[in-house]
């Protein structure tokens, strides 16, 4: 066996055993194999899915990690990580500029950052979602290669969250994204770690949590550099971000699920705020951002 990104002939199993199919406390009908790659550090699983892009594209994608497609449910759920997003980019990058957004699912960050851009991008292979930015006025698109017939070389800005860790080729998807940028432009590309505290503290209880069949990819520094380097990207680095408190691994802990944004009262804002800044500058979050310049 060979490393699926950089064909790497060093491979080690990182996890065998159940993980998760789509929303919390579903699991997929086998245990499986989870693989690391000893030089770039990729976590994979082969594929699960026959049709991932029929799979994305219909409305049993959302059900199934969800529990609904409706595009006002999807703004309940992924409004408040708008704030989030900004973090990674900043704000003033965004002004007067073409921005496209890949796989925007219900476009909720777009909605802010139209506010200032020149033009917005929504690519997304979700047919009721990309109807939904049409009628917003919103350029959109199923894929980046449907977007490239007209904006190769155009874009200003893109960003894609949650989405690389989804798609069967992160290679070719990131050339994509490098070919419809603007001689100069950015992009950010955002997607979870394979949390190794977590993974230290709760092994497989968080393991069957964080693995999905819906995310045949764990991406990390060594991935995206080598990505970079096969894509012909000289600027480029690796933000370390920590989306989840101190209280969501005290709540792991005590009851071997998620507790997201959970609080105790002995957990002050300062102690917190070092917790997330100690896991970031040793480069151990749960978040990580590929940014690079064409």
């Amino acid at each position: 066996m060979k490393c699926r990104l950089c064909g790497c002939e060093e491979i080690r199993i990182a996890y065998q055993g159940r993980i998760r199919d789509g929303r919390v406390g579903n699991y997929y009908k086998d245990d499986v194999r989870m693989y690391q790659c000893a030089r770039c550090g990729t976590i994979w699983h082969e594929d699960l899915k026959e049709d991932y892009e029929a799979f994305y594209g219909s409305e049993d994608y959302r059900q199934s990690l969800e529990g609904t497609s409706e595009i006002e449910d999807f703004y309940r759920m992924h409004d408040g990580e708008s704030l989030e997003k900004l973090r990674y980019t900043g704000t003033e990058v965004f002004r007067n500029k073409v921005t496209a957004d890949i796989g925007c699912g219900g476009g909720a960050f777009l909605d802010y950052v139209n506010t200032v851009a020149k033009r917005v991008i929504a690519v997304e292979p979700s047919r009721a979602y990309r109807r939904a930015m049409g009628e917003k006025g919103f350029t959109a698109f199923p894929y980046t290669e449907d977007a490239l017939k007209e904006y190769r070389g155009k874009v200003d800005v893109v960003v894609s969250f949650d989405v690389i860790e989804h798609v069967q080729d992160p290679l070719k998807f990131v050339a994509e994204i490098f070919q419809l940028l603007s001689d100069g432009g950015r992009a950010f590309i955002g997607t979870p770690t394979g949390a190794p505290v977590m993974r230290e503290l709760l092994g497989a209880d968080y393991e069957s949590f964080l693995f999905s069949t819906q995310h045949p990819w764990v991406l990390g520094r060594g991935s995206f550099r080598y990505i970079a380097e096969q894509c012909g990207i000289r600027e480029h680095r690796c933000g370390f971000y920590q989306r989840y408190g101190l209280g969501n691994l005290i709540y792991w802990l005590l009851n071997k699920a998620p507790g997201r944004h959970k609080g105790y009262d002995f957990i002050t804002k300062g102690l917190d705020a070092h917790w997330r800044a100690d896991l970031e500058a040793s480069e151990l979050s749960d978040y990580i951002v590929f940014e690079f310049t064409k």
